[in-house]
């Protein structure tokens, strides 16, 4: 990397961290079931754990878990080193790699993080999409590590988003954010065949879609005060092209 390009990288994540420090200040954040997280945690001092949702959250996820030493797989492309840089500063520890490029490396060096008690995870439908499909990875490092997976999902009533594949969710300034935990950790046995991790890959996906769907429709119940107890309908609608509704 030309010493140029690295000043703008290292640049680029500090004013990321500023920026979205301040926006995200301003933002009122209720959080839903971290006791799941919690009690595991006491249970289990020294142990990480795994987390798994969509791209579309990653900015305020690294803010949300920030000086935490999370671990993340970051893409080993440019767009990857601004992301790298910016998790950094948040006090997280970004791995390089993606499923196209240095993966199996990558998931190898997460791999011996996450037994030396780390947590991290997050974002299982990148580096490129399609958008919420997850990729395996996120259930080989369960297996391999028999750490639990939790699901996370959050949004916001007032927000901007990216026309980038995963058209990412960015709060507006003085937005209510709403955050969802999981009901129940997702454990995959070392034992598990590549057909059985595949199942589990899409038993992840279906319960993310189910958090998404009561995530994304929350502010349309103003009388409902928990995301959690909006029925989601089986099937459940609109993935692909379609977009759950998110206000702008």
């Amino acid at each position: 990397m030309k010493i140029f390009n690295h000043f703008v990288f290292y640049a680029f994540g500090w004013a990321a961290k500023a920026l979205a420090s301040l926006l995200f200040m301003t933002c009122q954040v209720s959080v839903f079931g971290r006791e799941i997280e919690e009690q595991y945690l006491i249970k289990h001092p020294g142990k990480g754990l795994l987390y798994a949702s969509w791209h579309r959250g990653l900015f305020y996820f690294v803010y949300f878990y920030r000086n935490l030493k999370f671990v993340v797989m970051a893409s080993a492309s440019k767009d990857g080193e601004l992301a790298a840089q910016g998790a950094k500063r948040f006090g997280w520890i970004p791995v390089r790699g993606s499923s196209s490029r240095r993966g199996s490396k990558a998931l190898l060096e997460m791999q011996e993080l996450f037994e030396n008690g780390h947590s991290g995870g997050i974002v299982v439908d990148a580096p490129t999409g399609p958008t919420y499909i997850s990729k395996i990875g996120i259930i080989v490092l369960a297996k391999r590590t028999g750490l639990p997976l939790v699901p996370v999902i959050w949004n916001v009533d007032r927000c901007w988003r990216l026309k980038s594949w995963d058209r990412s969710i960015i709060p507006k300034p003085f937005s209510k954010i709403i955050f969802i935990y999981g009901d129940r950790f997702l454990r995959v046995p070392f034992d598990a065949s590549r057909e059985e991790c595949e199942n589990y890959r899409k038993e992840l996906d279906d319960v993310l879609h189910g958090m998404m769907y009561q995530a994304d429709h929350f502010f349309n119940f103003p009388e409902i005060n928990d995301p959690r107890m909006i029925k989601v309908p089986v099937p459940i609608p609109t993935l692909g092209n379609t977009e759950f509704p998110v206000r702008h």
